[in-house]
């Protein structure tokens, strides 16, 4: 998510502030609590879940390295509304609320937060968009995304770590029970290889070709 227009903000909240590590499965943010510091990620992988109370919780979007969170709380004085939990293991920068409130009229700082609205708004979007199409393409969809924002090369495809199978069918609002069929229909036509919070896509553009037509499949 690093861009050159922010990272003079990054620069600036990581000033004199505290690099702590995480670990898989950790809570960075949990929904109802003071918003009382703003995350920087400098490595590792988290996603951002909303709670319903029920046994699906939607989950809004991931973000890696360069992402910040908890601005928004921090600047309205608003409880978190959701929970940040960490899927890789990675390192974050731990800003105070007060020490985020006085920099917000730096320019780099107002940059930042710009870029990291627009990036919400994108997958805000992404998501809307994704919800429109029929379940497989729904999956594939979200697979493809992620592994190209997050994943890394693997050969002539891309690998993605650290996502569990409840995590995709979360993300697309459906069943574990009903991704599965999805998932093996994609493995079937060796679009997809899968082990434990591992998905590996050997060929991204004939996912792309696959989720530009599977709503026309029979």
């Amino acid at each position: 998510m690093d861009d050159s227009r922010g990272d003079r903000g990054r620069a600036v909240l990581r000033t004199g502030r505290r690099l702590r590590s995480f670990r898989r499965g950790e809570h960075l943010i949990t929904a109802g609590t003071p918003s009382d510091e703003v995350l920087l990620l400098e490595s590792g992988l988290v996603k951002v879940v909303l709670p319903t109370g029920g046994a699906s919780e939607p989950i809004t979007g991931l973000y890696g390295s360069g992402a910040m969170l908890g601005e928004i709380g921090v600047t309205t004085g608003a409880r978190r509304s959701a929970h940040v939990i960490a899927l890789v293991a990675g390192r974050a920068w731990h800003v105070a609320g007060s020490h985020f409130r006085a920099l917000r009229n730096d320019l780099g700082v107002q940059l930042l937060v710009e870029e990291t609205w627009r990036e919400r708004q994108r997958k805000a979007d992404e998501n809307q968009l994704r919800q429109m199409r029929s379940g497989a393409a729904r999956v594939a969809m979200c697979l493809l995304s992620w592994a190209r924002e997050f994943g890394t090369g693997a050969g002539s495809g891309l690998e993605l770590r650290g996502v569990s199978q409840q995590d995709v069918a979360h993300a697309v609002a459906m069943s574990v029970k009903t991704i599965e069929p999805i998932l093996h229909a994609l493995r079937v036509r060796d679009l997809l290889q899968t082990s434990r919070l591992r998905y590996r896509l050997p060929d991204p553009d004939g996912l792309g070709h696959f989720i530009a037509n599977v709503d026309d499949m029979n």
